[in-house]
């Protein structure tokens, strides 16, 4: 794989990333106003202020760094007794998940919506390069080999390839090669970090459904690929802090890189991106790590099973850890990108 960077990547990169955490953002702003909650900074990245403006109570701020943001909802500072500090678990359970909801929401009425005007895309994966040395070299692939199914399924889109990451074993795959579908068998295990090959969505074709069938259809893959992206994702961090190369998972960088294939692909391909990065960022946002919304659910859920036995100067410190593991995290899968993009 080859990284390039065109300035109209970087600007829908920038656009995507933006768009998707405003909307986060937006969700705990609204369940907190619902509440009849204060909200008394709202913005958008983080560093130097590049607009800003005050209506509706708040502060709205446009920051240099895309790479985060903030509703500053009153009460949930140690010591606070007003705002959020005041509602029930149910009511700060509320504000904390109104953020993936909204990016749930926005994703699936996306996905929704191309179903319905463009139709659900059928791809296949094209293989485009082969690693030397490589698993995939020593099993048999080859350049322009088109991937039909992985033990015996048949593969709907290009990006159910890394299905075979998923569990240790024999994978066959059935490759479609000169008109002639040529069957391919290897025994993956989880250390052996890729499989080695570069590989391109080839579009066959549209299916054209509606609306609530669309929506029907992204809300059951949500649930089906929730605990394949956990898996995935968990295991891709866990590879990275222990020093080696993984694939299931991109920062900045990658995304970057990401956003220019889809540009180039056309404006549908923009918008689905728009939608997985939706999902992508309402699952992530939900793990148990503290400062991420799923950590303060765990907490929260804690207090109320323990009486409040967790003090809010202990969860800041919690907070405060996990944002600092965050920013170690951001910098080694940016690390991981580069040798991806690099290495190929």
């Amino acid at each position: 794989m080859r990284f390039k960077v065109h300035s109209m990547s970087l600007i829908w990169f920038l656009l995507i990333i933006s768009i998707s955490i405003f909307v986060h953002e937006l969700g705990h702003y609204l369940a907190a106003r619902w509440q009849g909650v204060g909200v008394k900074n709202f913005g958008v990245g983080f560093g130097p202020t590049l607009l800003k403006f005050d209506r509706w109570g708040t502060t709205w701020r446009l920051n240099a760094i895309p790479l985060g943001g903030y509703a500053e909802i009153e009460g949930m500072m140690p010591g606070d007794s007003h705002g959020y500090a005041r509602l029930s678990a149910p009511g700060k359970f509320f504000i904390l998940v109104g953020g993936v909801v909204m990016n749930l929401l926005l994703a699936w009425g996306v996905l929704g919506a191309l179903a319905s005007i463009q139709g659900v895309p059928q791809t296949r994966a094209e293989v485009t390069e082969v690693l030397p040395g490589s698993l995939a070299e020593q099993a048999g692939f080859r350049v322009g080999d088109r991937i039909l199914s992985l033990n015996g399924v048949k593969l709907e889109s290009y990006d159910q390839v890394t299905r075979f990451r998923q569990t240790p074993g024999e994978k066959v795959f059935v490759v479609l090669r000169d008109n002639q579908e040529v069957t391919l068998r290897f025994n993956w295990d989880n250390t052996q970090g890729r499989l080695g090959i570069v590989y391109r969505a080839e579009l066959i074709g549209y299916s054209r459904i509606n609306f609530l069938q669309g929506l029907s259809r992204a809300i059951g893959e949500t649930v089906v690929a929730v605990p394949r992206f956990v898996q995935e994702f968990v295991g891709s961090i866990a590879r990275i802090l222990s020093g080696q190369q993984a694939q299931g998972v991109a920062g900045p960088v990658g995304i970057v890189n990401i956003t220019g294939q889809a540009a180039q692909q056309g404006l549908g391909t923009l918008v689905g991106l728009l939608a997985g990065i939706n999902l992508s960022l309402a699952v992530f946002n939900l793990l148990p790590i503290p400062g991420l919304d799923g950590g303060r659910i765990l907490v929260l859920l804690a207090n109320v099973l323990t009486g409040g036995r967790i003090k809010p100067e202990t969860e800041a410190r919690l907070s405060y850890g996990g944002f600092v593991f965050l920013i170690l995290l951001i910098v080694l899968v940016t690390i991981n990108d580069i040798r991806n993009l690099v290495g190929g």
